[in-house]
C-alpha cells in the first residue's frame, strides 16, 4: 500500500450515528434544575444554562461571523447535539454551529415552555424556555 493510500485511509472517518429522537414524553418530564444567565463580551454574546455541577450548555453568538455555536458540558466538540422544541426538532450539523438566520433558533426562542438538548454519552437536558437564548441570537442578528 502506498504512503498516499495510508494517509488517505487515516484521514477518512466514519460518520457518527445520528442521535435518537427525544422520547415521546419529553414535554411532560420535569425540567432540569438550574438557571439561565447571559453575558456580553467584546466579540460574543452567550446564554448559559448552569446547574449544581456548573455550566451545562452554552449558546454562543460570534458577532463577526453571525454564527451561533452550541456547546455541551461533558461532550467532545465533535459530538453532535440534537435539539427539540415544541415546534421543531433537529440534529445540529457537525461543529454544532448555525447561521443566525436559522429557523431552529426562532423555534428555541418561541418554544412553549420546554427545550430538549441531547448529546451522546451525556444526560439529556429538559430546559425551561427563557429569554437568555433569544437575546444571544438577537445579538447575532443585529
Amino acid at each position: 500500500m502506498s504512503l498516499f493510500a495510508l494517509a488517505l485511509a487515516a484521514l477518512q472517518t466514519t460518520a457518527a450515528p445520528a442521535l435518537q429522537p427525544p422520547p415521546a414524553d419529553w414535554r411532560t418530564r420535569a425540567t432540569t434544575a438550574g438557571v439561565w444567565s447571559w453575558r456580553n463580551a467584546a466579540d460574543a454574546s452567550e446564554a448559559m444554562f448552569s446547574d449544581s455541577r456548573g455550566v451545562q450548555l452554552i449558546i454562543r453568538c460570534t458577532r463577526a461571523t453571525r454564527r451561533i455555536t452550541f456547546s455541551r458540558s461533558g461532550a467532545a466538540p465533535a459530538q453532535r447535539i440534537r435539539i427539540a422544541t415544541t415546534s421543531s426538532e433537529r440534529q445540529l450539523p457537525p461543529g454544532n454551529m448555525l447561521l443566525a438566520s436559522d429557523p431552529l433558533l426562532d423555534a428555541i426562542a418561541f418554544s412553549r415552555g420546554r427545550l430538549w438538548v441531547d448529546t451522546t454519552g451525556v444526560m439529556p437536558l429538559v430546559l425551561r424556555s427563557a429569554p437568555e437564548p433569544a437575546r444571544a441570537v438577537e445579538d447575532c442578528r443585529s
